[in-house]
């Protein structure tokens, strides 16, 4: 668990621009620090709400590709029953 923050930032900074990364989670603590940290490098402004302009200076680094994490069809499930934990999610370098 501790060293998935670490392996995403280091996949995200191999990447080049236009590069994807997927990530296979099979436990919800997983895939919540998955999900946080490509939430993370998106850029998303995180100043107060009572500042009227952006004084954080975020860059993004990422965009989302996956809005919600993909899970394995019934058929998948059915032919693979470990699948039926995995949720993937994926982002593109910007």
């Amino acid at each position: 668990m501790d060293n998935i923050k670490p392996a995403i930032n280091a996949a995200v900074d191999a990447l080049k621009t236009g590069g994807r990364l997927c990530v296979i989670s099979f436990h919800s603590l997983e895939d919540r620090i998955v999900k946080n940290e490509f939430r993370a490098l998106t850029g998303v402004c995180v100043c107060p709400k009572d500042i009227p302009f952006c004084v954080c200076q975020k860059e993004a680094k990422l965009e989302i590709l996956t809005r919600k994490a993909l899970i394995p069809a019934a058929e998948e499930i059915e032919a693979n029953p470990r699948a039926r934990s995995a949720k993937l999610r994926a982002v593109r370098r910007v």
